[in-house]
């Protein structure tokens, strides 16, 4: 006599369990489709962002190109490089489709090249070690960090010439020179391939004065002043403005009116993303300036 209640029981338990089972497979089937959804969305947004990335690149490749033909028609017209030329001028961005391109070109001619302080048999140099020490006085730096490259010289190498310098980061390795240092010397420092001649249009007074130690900063300030509004167009005209007495220890051979290395520093937004290159551009040996390294900064 309690059989059917019994069954009926049974029923309502299986009905729930069916439900139950149900739910579980809607919500897993939910699931599933929420995930493929997101994943497709990080896919669609990876593609978006590999695209934006090729395009920020042959973006930079192009600027390159037209930064490489300005300097090679500049070059062409003969006439000294100066801070009031079109390509001494920063660019703003400017807006495109998608994105936006900047650059701005720095010219190195007028920095401390580091390099100097080697001999071309591969030595160090004991004039130019005298006016790096003399650029870290200028800069109120120890002069002890001179001595400290002498002997730490990034590349040496025993019972071998020593090897022109890279970078100047190459000198975070070497005691003493820490990221405030650095920071400190950037501005006034490069290091380039070969020994370079000291542009008086863009060179700073601590870098003059680092050759011209009885100048001093003061009046090697004084003596730049005259480049504003105009240029030298000669080493003679530089050394006219020279205070007399001084002008005979103008080191004529190092200086010069004209450049031949620069920066190219290129900026590329396309989307979300933004690249910015450095190139080191030379071009003292080609109708087309040289191309001797590109690095991505940022």
């Amino acid at each position: 006599m309690t059989m059917p209640p019994i069954q009926a029981h049974s029923g309502s338990r299986q009905a729930g369990v069916a439900i139950i089972a149900v739910l579980m497979v809607a919500a897993l089937v939910a699931s599933i489709g929420g995930l493929l959804m997101l994943r497709q969305q990080r896919a669609l947004q990876q593609l978006e962002v590999r695209k934006d990335s090729a395009e920020a690149r042959a973006a930079t490749w192009s600027v390159l190109q037209l930064v490489r033909l300005t300097l090679r028609d500049d070059a062409r017209l003969a006439q000294p490089d100066h801070m009031l030329k079109p390509w001494a001028v920063p660019i703003p961005e400017i807006q495109i489709e998608n994105g936006g391109l900047s650059g701005r070109l720095i010219e190195l001619n007028g920095r401390f090249n580091l390099n100097h302080v080697l001999s071309t048999d591969g030595k160090i140099d004991a004039q130019g070690l005298a006016a790096y020490r003399q650029l870290l006085v200028n800069l109120a730096l120890p002069a002890q960090l001179a001595d400290a490259l002498e002997r730490s010289w990034p590349t040496q190498a025993k019972n071998t010439p020593l090897q022109a310098v890279v970078e100047i980061n190459e000198l975070a390795k070497i005691d003493g020179y820490n990221a405030a240092v650095l920071q400190r010397l950037e501005p006034h420092l490069v290091a380039l391939p070969v020994s370079t001649q000291i542009n008086v249009n863009f060179v700073s007074a601590e870098v003059l004065a680092a050759w011209m130690p009885k100048l001093g900063v003061s009046r090697a300030e004084q003596v730049l002043a005259s480049r504003r509004g105009k240029y030298f167009a000669s080493v003679d005209e530089f050394a006219a403005v020279v205070p007399a007495q001084l002008r005979g220890d103008i080191p004529q051979a190092k200086l010069t009116v004209k450049s031949s290395f620069f920066w190219a520093d290129m900026g590329a937004r396309f989307g979300s993303v933004f690249l910015q290159h450095r190139a080191l551009l030379d071009r003292s040996k080609a109708d087309m300036p040289t191309v001797l390294w590109m690095r991505r900064i940022y």
